[in-house]
């Protein structure tokens, strides 16, 4: 209902051919808002591999094996193209004001694309934290994880031109890591 009448917003201020104005207005947006709740394609023996996976060791290489075959066991559940991991073994990028640290990146999602057709994706996640340089918790890791691969379904998936942080994005993450472990609330997620 939200996209009819946001189309009829949209309609109702041009002359023919509606224009998106703000990211708010385009289908990739909407559609992203829209879907809260990934499909039910995980089977009990899919979710065995992923909870035996989701123990995650503390050693960046035991990391990258362990977050890789979570990858592989949801793209194969949901039928997606692969998605290769990197578990760098350096502190999260971040930025200061003065001695504040005010940002920092977990980890992130690249997709390669050629002439509009999906090549590649590949997830990084920083091993170690910003200031302190320890290893990332588990829990967290294991959130930053989900986290990507939901951008990475975003664009294979639900086949969006953008992946945006929408309400419906953060939901599709609850709705996977309480499929997941639904006993706990991982770090970071809303």
């Amino acid at each position: 209902m939200f996209a009819v009448i946001l189309e009829c917003v949209v309609t109702a201020h041009t002359s023919e051919i509606p224009v998106p104005r703000t990211r708010y207005h385009t289908p990739s947006y909407v559609k992203s808002q829209s879907e809260l709740f990934l499909p039910p394609v995980l089977t009990p023996s899919h979710l065995a591999v992923i909870r035996a996976y989701a123990e995650i060791p503390e050693q960046p290489e035991q990391r990258q094996e362990h977050g890789q075959a979570i990858l592989d066991v949801l793209n194969a559940a949901h039928a997606l193209p692969p998605c290769s991991l990197i578990v760098a073994d350096r502190r999260q990028t971040h930025r200061r004001s003065g001695t504040r640290l005010v940002q920092k990146t977990y980890g992130y999602y690249r997709g390669v694309f050629t002439d509009g057709a999906f090549q590649r994706g590949s997830i990084r996640i920083y091993h170690r934290t910003a200031v302190r340089e320890q290893p990332v918790a588990p829990s967290v890791f294991l959130s930053t994880l989900l986290h990507e691969w939901v951008h990475h379904y975003d664009y294979t998936g639900l086949q969006l031109l953008r992946s945006y942080h929408t309400a419906g994005f953060y939901s599709r993450i609850r709705s996977l890591a309480d499929t997941i472990h639904p006993e706990t609330r991982l770090k970071g997620d809303t």
